[in-house]
């Protein structure tokens, strides 16, 4: 395959880490033809994604929308499309829509964020999109953020592309922020210096390589470099759809020595979200109210807090994932299968 057009950007904000190159260029790839950018297609293939997102994005592609990137990295499949909305699939699973992901991001930051004593230093896994970033950087008091994602083309994405420049409010650019193109296990095994914030946003575990992300010896590092007032929270998957892999994530983090709480948010493109928030200290019962600029949420975030009744039903059947027994992923592929 070769490249039916480059745009090459120098970036002069920001930092990458010091042991990865920095990102200088992004090159765009199509299917090679001399095409005009609206006849170029678009190649899909049939075992990545699940079956509703693959169908989705064929129909986006063959309606002829505006594919702003398409490309593989040696980690995955990477499209950026843009119709009435932005859209990001990553083998071909849709990341976010730009009409509803605040719903998401907004849920994922700011009861952490609004929960810690201190916002000093904080740490995101995942992310690469720079959208949780974007909230976390409403924050005034957000001196030194490290944000660990594995994948440097996503980051580039993001860093580049000017619609998702402009989704993600040039967060990725800002001075505070620290890039490393790392596994997350890796990073956490460095020696740093205690985090006040850590946000999980990892991918779902759909196999055992994303499944040995959410593992009691993760979740144990993390809590070593979590400090003694902080506030960790990790997306935790649909309660609906897998609520057994989202109350299994919540007992991992409890079984690695956090006290954890449970809320979900309800994000148009995918439904009912979970998440689940830990500390070393008991969290409060009385939720804060959200304290800096937001869309999505209401000021009152209390309401995140109530957890369907027929979703607490299922949570004696959580089990404990770790690396030398990783279930999560086959729990995924079971609970997905049922619908």
């Amino acid at each position: 395959m070769k490249a039916g057009s480059a745009f090459v950007y120098e970036l002069s904000r920001g930092h990458e880490s010091k042991n990865q190159p920095a990102i200088k260029d992004l090159i765009f790839t199509y299917d090679g033809s001399k095409k005009k950018d609206s006849e170029r297609t678009v190649e899909l293939r049939d075992d990545r994604g699940n079956a509703y997102d693959s169908i989705q994005l064929k129909e986006l592609v063959e309606g002829q929308h505006n594919i702003l990137y398409h490309g593989s990295s040696q980690f995955q499949d990477i499209t950026l499309v843009e119709a009435n909305d932005l859209r990001l699939y990553l083998d071909q699973e849709l990341q976010f829509s730009s009409l509803d992901e605040r719903h998401y991001h907004e849920a994922l930051v700011f009861p952490a964020m609004e929960m810690a004593s201190d916002h000093e230093r904080v740490l995101i896994l995942g992310g690469g999109d720079g959208l949780a970033l974007r909230e976390v950087l409403k924050y005034p008091n957000v001196k030194h953020v490290d944000l660990v994602d594995i994948d440097p083309q996503v980051i580039g994405l993001a860093k580049t592309n000017p619609k998702l420049i402009t989704q993600n409010n040039r967060s990725l650019l800002d001075e505070r922020v620290n890039i490393h193109f790392e596994d997350a296990k890796k990073f956490i095994l460095r020696e740093l210096q205690p985090y006040d914030v850590i946000i999980i946003d990892f991918p779902d575990p759909v196999d055992q390589v994303i499944s040995s992300l959410y593992t009691i010896e993760l979740f144990s590092q993390t809590a070593k470099i979590l400090s003694k007032q902080g506030v960790l929270v990790c997306q935790s998957n649909s309660p609906d759809d897998t609520p057994t892999v989202f109350w299994s994530i919540g007992k991992t983090i409890n079984m690695a020595g956090l006290n954890t709480l449970e809320y979900n948010v309800i994000v148009p493109s995918f439904g009912l979200w979970g998440f689940h928030l830990a500390s070393h200290i008991k969290l409060p019962k009385i939720i804060p109210s959200i304290s800096v600029q937001h869309q999505a949420l209401t000021s009152d975030m209390s309401n995140l807090f109530t957890i369907p009744t027929s979703i607490k039903e299922v949570r004696g059947k959580a089990v404990m994932n770790s690396l030398k027994n990783l279930k999560l992923h086959k729990l995924y592929k079971n609970e997905i299968e049922k619908w």
